[in-house]
């Protein structure tokens, strides 16, 4: 039972949005217009994946989840797009090869879950950066979101003991 309410919790849709092969418009989406603490601003990336029977956008989202110590990665993630005031940044079109390119280097992303020091803003930089790498984004495009947002560099995690 455990298992079956964790697993709606990640995808509460299962397979009923899944993705398609349109091409389709990806979003990195930041909380809030501004980052009311700049080292701590959940970070996603998105796509629009359908519309539900009340003309909810379902949307697949990528992004580290969880909290310092718990941190986690799962895919895919299809949920009801709730629209507030965030922050958008427009990363561009993207054909199905390549969001699930991007879902391959997001899966790659070497991450310490049990971090107390990096977060969801480093993993996405981490993310952002291998995108770039792999010719799926731009480096202007990659510069002005870690600025604007701002993500935050990897640093150097503390010993256990000092947690």
């Amino acid at each position: 039972m455990a298992v079956t309410a964790h697993r709606l919790a990640i995808n509460p849709h299962g397979d009923q949005y899944p993705d398609d092969n349109t091409i389709k418009e990806i979003v990195l989406q930041a909380d809030g217009l501004v980052a009311a603490n700049p080292d701590d601003r959940h970070v996603l990336i998105r796509w629009t994946n359908g519309t539900d029977g009340e003309g909810n956008l379902l949307t697949q989202i990528i992004h580290l989840s969880g909290g310092p110590g718990n941190y986690h990665f799962h895919t895919p993630q299809v949920k009801i797009h709730v629209k507030e005031l965030d922050t958008l940044h427009v990363l561009g079109d993207y054909t199905r090869e390549q969001r699930n390119k991007i879902i391959i280097l997001a899966k790659a992303i070497q991450f310490n879950k049990k971090s107390h020091v990096n977060n969801c803003q480093t993993w996405m930089r981490d993310l952002l950066a291998a995108m770039v790498n792999d010719g799926l984004l731009s480096s202007e495009t990659f510069d002005k979101i870690d600025v604007d947002v701002p993500l935050k560099k990897r640093i150097p995690e503390l010993p256990e003991n000092s947690i």
